[in-house]
């Protein structure tokens, strides 16, 4: 392990108003212990490190900014969906189960990233199709924002379900189609991830670490547990956290607040799903889906249940973080914070809403207002985003055209971390970077330093990590991303392609050779 690690002749980009830029800095037992010109950090670490006993990093000339973050990971479902057939890319129906068929193996057939969008048909296969493709072994499937996945009836069978548990979809002929929703998706999720051992579990983990780390992360926000996955998960990410290439701060979705305090963790919730995604026509809202008329989405929980979690969550001290996309699940939320707040203002951070995704004006300014912070995906509306696309097939184009509206929320003085919902869209906070400054439509950028801030100082912040991460300071730790060219000054449409060369995490490096 390196004690002492020292960066020169680079262009460092601090984040702070005191030194913004630097180009050397010094790093001592995982913390940063000086900034400033190169001569001066040559200097010290020789009188720190002889005879070879540190690491002197000449960066000549590239860019180092504060260790990148991703707000929003499912980090067991990312590394999970390494091991599945991936049928994104599927275009139809028939080549969606000529996948399924295609699979060589003896146990479960896993199918990830399913995309119903993108088929012809417009919808996903049913479960006579995915019993004609796989007859002799259980098959799950799960769609690309996992909100709700696809069974035969093998896997039905084997995940205990029955017609009339909520959320099982029926066909014209009244029976399952294989389509699960709500708490039947839950039912099949839990079982399925339960399913792991731990030896499996912490493999999935190490794969989405080190995936964050060669993307220049140094911390992700990983959603896990509850309904969406199995709170199996917890103890193996527990205990493996601190050898992982990537700090984590971890959201349980779980409803009661006393695991989450016998844990030793100070954030909550992160997917407590208030309503679904658009791609599931699940997201809420009080107006119908303009491809589905008579559908405006789900909310999976009543007020009085959302204010009891917040109250639990104030009395407790802890950070609490729902999900919401739709404009009627995110109005939900802030009603119910305002209701708990009773004419306070929350303290920084205390209250998360994750996606924001279709706010209306009066949200952002009552967010504003309330201190909400928010953990957003600018590459949602970046790869799903603009006309001809799913957003605008579901939404229209007014309704559209105001997703994830970035510069609205920071102009009431929102505090935005950026992420990625992996594997929804990718961890690459580079991308995330592009996406919020190149939105389908131009209302929406922000400018290439507030999109930086998102992925460092605002990122550190929504978790309450500011005092320790976020920017380049004497005291923090010794978290850096070296990027192959500056993100403030290459072209706005060029941020995406600009690259990492090394990941540092506490004077470690996590990702790339010096």
């Amino acid at each position: 392990m390196t004690e002492i690690m020292a960066l020169v002749c680079g262009k460092i980009r601090t984040m702070e108003d005191s030194l913004p830029v630097c180009d050397g800095i010094l790093m001592e037992g995982g913390k940063i212990t000086a900034l400033g010109g190169s001569d001066e950090i040559k200097r010290r670490f020789e009188e720190l490190a002889p005879h070879g006993r540190g690491e002197l990093i000449d960066l000549r000339g590239k860019t180092a900014v504060p260790g990148l973050h991703d707000c929003h990971v499912h980090i067991m479902g990312t590394g999970l969906n390494s091991l599945g057939i991936d049928m994104y890319d599927c275009s139809d129906v028939a080549g969606a189960l000529e996948k399924l068929r295609a699979d060589e193996g003896s146990g479960w057939v896993f199918g990830k990233r399913l995309d119903e969008s993108r088929l012809k048909e417009k919808r996903p296969p049913t479960m006579s199709e995915l019993d004609s493709a796989v007859p002799d072994r259980p098959a799950y499937i799960v769609d690309r924002g996992w909100h709700y996945t696809l069974v035969n009836s093998t896997a039905f069978k084997q995940f205990g379900l029955s017609a009339d548990v909520p959320g099982v979809r029926l066909g014209d002929d009244g029976k399952p189609n294989g389509r699960l929703h709500e708490q039947a998706n839950s039912m099949a999720k839990m079982s399925f991830f339960n399913m792991q051992d731990e030896a499996s579990r912490a493999k999935a983990f190490r794969y989405t670490a080190t995936l964050a780390a060669s993307k220049g992360c140094t911390t992700i926000h990983g959603m896990e547990g509850g309904s969406l996955f199995s709170d199996s998960d917890i103890p193996v990410l527990l205990a493996v956290k601190d050898v992982l290439d990537v700090h984590v701060a971890l959201y349980w979705a779980i409803e009661d607040e006393k695991a989450v305090i016998g844990a030793g963790l100070a954030a909550w919730g992160g997917d407590i799903t208030l309503d679904g995604s658009i791609g599931s026509r699940t997201a809420a809202f009080s107006e119908q889906y303009d491809d589905a008329p008579g559908t405006f989405g789900t909310l999976y929980y009543s007020d009085r249940q959302v204010r009891s979690l917040i109250r639990r969550a104030l009395d407790a001290n802890l950070q609490i973080a729902f999900h919401a996309i739709g404009q009627k699940a995110i109005r939900q939320a802030l009603d119910c914070y305002e209701l708990e707040l009773a004419g306070e203002r929350a303290r920084q951070g205390q209250l998360r809403i994750e996606h924001f995704g279709f706010p209306a004006q009066g949200d952002i300014d009552l967010a504003g207002r309330l201190g909400v912070v928010v953990s957003s995906q600018p590459s949602f509306t970046f790869l799903r985003g603009g006309p001809g696309t799913v957003y605008r097939s579901r939404l229209g184009e007014a309704r559209e055209r105001g997703g994830y509206p970035h510069r609205r929320m920071l102009d009431a003085g929102i505090v935005i971390g950026g992420g990625s919902d992996s594997d929804v869209t990718p961890i690459d906070p580079l991308l995330g970077m592009h996406a919020a400054v190149n939105p389908p439509y131009p209302e929406n950028a922000v400018t290439p330093k507030e999109a930086l801030e998102m992925f460092t100082s605002c990122a550190a912040l929504i978790a309450g990590e500011q005092d320790i991460k976020g920017t380049l300071a004497v005291g923090k730790l010794g978290d850096l991303s070296v990027l192959n060219d500056d993100p403030l000054l290459v072209p706005g449409h060029a941020i995406r392609d600009i690259g990492v060369s090394l990941t540092i995490k506490e004077g470690q490096i996590t990702y790339g050779t010096k």
